[in-house]
């Protein structure tokens, strides 16, 4: 005779509280503590960087499913960070989401276009729906 088990089931195990990590690299407190909610309602876990030498260093502890990136700031500007982001051959194809309030020159706009997927002016869509955009650019399998 089989022999049931007389102990209630394990409880399924819950969904994680997060579904990707994004690098929220921006100089501004405040913009960060923004796009920080919104990103967080989309279920990520974000880290938070003031420039790019910091974010940077952050990549050696924390794998990125996504960027989202300002590119004027002291230190390490986003420029900068990008060309030694994709310098790193394993971080090559973190997608990136250039956020910034800079009118871009020729140089600037082909360097943007070839190293991140995305370039939005700050102001001209909300947070929310740059979170959304970075839902899209994770992987499912990221989750």
């Amino acid at each position: 005779m089989a022999q049931t088990k007389s102990r209630n089931e394990p409880p399924a195990t819950p969904k994680p509280a997060t579904d990707g990590v994004v690098l929220l690299v921006d100089d501004n407190p405040v913009i960060r503590q923004i796009y920080r909610r919104a990103l967080e309602q989309e279920k990520f876990k974000v880290v938070e960087s003031e420039n790019g030498g910091h974010a940077l260093l952050l990549l050696d502890n924390h794998q990125p499913n996504v960027i989202v990136l300002d590119l004027m700031m002291a230190g390490m500007d986003g420029f900068q960070f990008l060309t030694q982001l994709r310098r790193r051959t394993n971080w090559q194809l973190v997608p990136v989401i250039v956020l910034s309030a800079k009118p871009l020159n020729e140089n600037e706009r082909a360097l943007v276009a070839e190293q991140a997927q995305h370039f939005q002016r700050k102001g001209e869509v909300p947070p929310a729906a740059i979170a959304t955009l970075a839902r899209q650019l994770v992987p499912a399998t990221a989750a």
